[in-house]
């Protein structure tokens, strides 16, 4: 009983301890129809420190009927002042043989692509994320929520 105890409390801990890293993660669902083009998923991030490096993931999930290998995005940065980045982003979702990247459970699949590896955000306040689909169907199907995470990078204050 002591081991089942002991395994538990250094689970619990680890499961803490990576968590402690994470700034922002966040999903939002999208429509059973489909993420049309013109619909922007959008995210604000509070960033206080800016001394630290953070690592910046996109994150999708989708089912297993997504009938493509990749995910072109659009992502509009707007730091507090209102300076905007737009950047384009191609998340790799699938082998060339059609295996599905990442975790899935069911018909429901999971993967993160990285955005901004070792980022300094130059200002304090609130960063705001615009996500829009870029692929060539006005609507695509298949893709249940799209997440944005942020987290301390592991080499901080590293270059």
């Amino acid at each position: 009983m002591k081991k089942f105890i002991l395994i538990i409390a250094s689970v619990t801990m680890l499961l803490t301890a990576c968590n402690q890293r994470d700034v922002y993660n966040e999903y939002i669902a999208l429509p059973d129809k489909g993420w049309n083009m013109d619909s922007l998923a959008v995210f604000r991030a509070e960033i206080d420190d800016t001394v630290s490096y953070y690592d910046i993931w996109v994150q999708m999930r989708h089912q297993s009927n997504y009938p493509y290998a990749n995910l072109w995005l659009f992502i509009d940065l707007v730091s507090p002042d209102g300076d905007m980045v737009r950047d384009t982003l191609e998340c790799f979702i699938a082998e060339p043989d059609g295996t599905w990247y990442g975790a899935g459970w069911g018909s429901l699949y999971s993967v993160r692509c990285p955005y901004r590896m070792h980022n300094r955000f130059r200002l304090p306040g609130c960063y705001t994320f615009r996500l829009t689909q870029g692929m060539r169907a006005d609507e695509v199907q298949g893709i249940h929520s799209i997440g944005l995470r942020i987290f301390h990078s592991e080499q901080d204050g590293e270059k």
